[in-house]
């Protein structure tokens, strides 16, 4: 049974960094959550309402608090184990249904900061997703500018760009004509189990006995937009099987956000905060989704209550990750960046053998400059300081870090200097 605690004005429920599987919920009261601004470091404060969940990201996530939790009036909080709210959710979907779109304001915030950070914030839809598609087409990616001048066209008819959209889309009629299957498959992905850092071997759980929405179901090739930034949208995405990455444009390069497998959702936000998509969405394999709008997917959950609890746990580990990686985009020196890429990976990857404090990284350098948002000569040169200095080793498509405690310290401290 949850217990309810009582708290004094000014006592810390608590405390940014802290550890804890513990769950709340405000009975009666007032409480403040006071957290850290990810680019000035000021603080920034949330209300929580009689009747509202907090402590649930970290908690389910099993990450450190990124706040503090601060009683502001005498108030009574019930508290929950994990089992215990998992319990209660399984009962009542509609809690599931609430976090979720709260988790999603969590996100929202995140890719609200990559933008200012990247300057793509104030990028008007239609401006930006012709930009998108220019870039493709000036990198000779011919079928993801198809698909991107294609969407364009669908839902930006009159947009300023539209003629010339129509222009580029017989060039690339033409040059695809020409071109041989090696030059259209340019972009294959990997064909292994790891791909930039990540472990993406097929989820064991992953069977969630969902024939009965195989109405919903569509099917992606490899390297096939599933959908692009900027684009708006109206459906979200569960995956069934393969792989799919979702990266972000900034400027000459493309970041990787992350590389989600069965059973993983995506496009959450768009559904649920009507607001265009803030990263592209490609398959890595042949990958099979359903796609669902707020009605099918409330009925899902109804059906599949465990699915929500899933999600939820996918949520608090994308809005951890997703924190994690603007740290890496916020550092100015680019050995401190690289650095920070392998230091993220060993943090949130569970593919990596932790004993002891020496690392290897199937990972390699062009892969990190994706991660970093850097050149590749950059991230080269980043490197061959660390080989020097003896603190890593280059293998073929590996990087060894002899010390990862010494990498940690590293980038601490130019953080600090900034």
């Amino acid at each position: 049974m949850p217990k309810p605690l009582q708290f004094k004005n000014g006592s810390l429920i608590y405390a940014r960094g802290e550890e804890s599987d513990k769950i709340f919920i405000l009975h009666n009261g007032k409480v403040s959550l006071v957290s850290e601004d990810m680019e000035t470091r000021t603080d920034i404060r949330d209300q929580v309402q009689p009747g509202e969940f907090f402590g649930v990201q970290s908690a389910l996530g099993r990450y450190p608090r990124d706040e503090n939790a601060i009683a502001v009036t005498d108030s009574i909080i019930m508290m929950f184990t994990i089992p215990e709210f998992e319990a209660l959710a399984l009962s009542n979907t509609s809690i599931i249904l609430s976090l979720l779109k709260m988790f999603s304001g969590y996100m929202r915030r995140v890719h609200e900061h990559v933008s200012r950070f990247t300057k793509t914030n104030n990028t008007p839809p239609d401006e930006g997703l012709y930009g998108i598609g220019d870039r493709y087409l000036k990198l000779q990616r011919y079928l993801h500018a198809q698909h991107v001048f294609s969407r364009y066209l669908s839902h930006f008819p009159e947009g300023n760009k539209s003629s010339r959209v129509t222009r580029n889309l017989q060039i690339i009629d033409v040059a695809l004509a020409l071109a041989d299957d090696d030059d259209e498959q340019k972009n294959k992905p990997a064909d292994k189990d790891t791909v930039m850092g990540f472990d993406t071997s097929k989820d064991k759980d992953a069977d969630l006995g969902l024939a009965s929405f195989a109405r919903f179901a569509k099917v992606f090739q490899p390297d096939e937009i599933i959908f692009s930034e900027y684009e708006p949208g109206d459906t979200f995405y569960l995956i069934q099987s393969g792989r799919v990455k979702l990266v972000k444009n900034a400027g000459e390069h493309e970041r990787i956000l992350d590389i989600l497998t069965p059973p993983e959702i995506f496009g959450e936000m768009a559904i649920l905060e009507d607001f265009p998509r803030t990263a592209s969405a490609i398959a890595l394999d042949e990958v099979t989704v359903l796609e669902l709008t707020s009605q099918n997917f409330e009925i899902l959950l109804l059906g599949n209550p465990h699915i929500a609890l899933r999600l939820l746990r996918v949520f608090s580990k994308r809005i951890y990750e997703s924190k994690r990686r603007f740290m890496v985009f916020t550092l100015s020196d680019p050995q401190a960046k690289f650095a920070d890429v392998l230091v993220m990976l060993d943090e949130t990857q569970a593919n990596i053998d932790k004993e002891g404090n020496s690392r290897e990284f199937q990972i390699t350098v062009e892969e990190i400059a994706l991660w970093a948002g850097m050149s590749a000569d950059k991230a080269k040169e980043a490197m061959n300081y660390f080989i020097t200095q003896k603190r890593m080793e280059k293998l073929s498509n590996r990087i060894v870090v002899r010390n990862i405690n010494d990498l940690t310290r590293f980038v601490s401290t130019r953080r600090s200097q900034q």
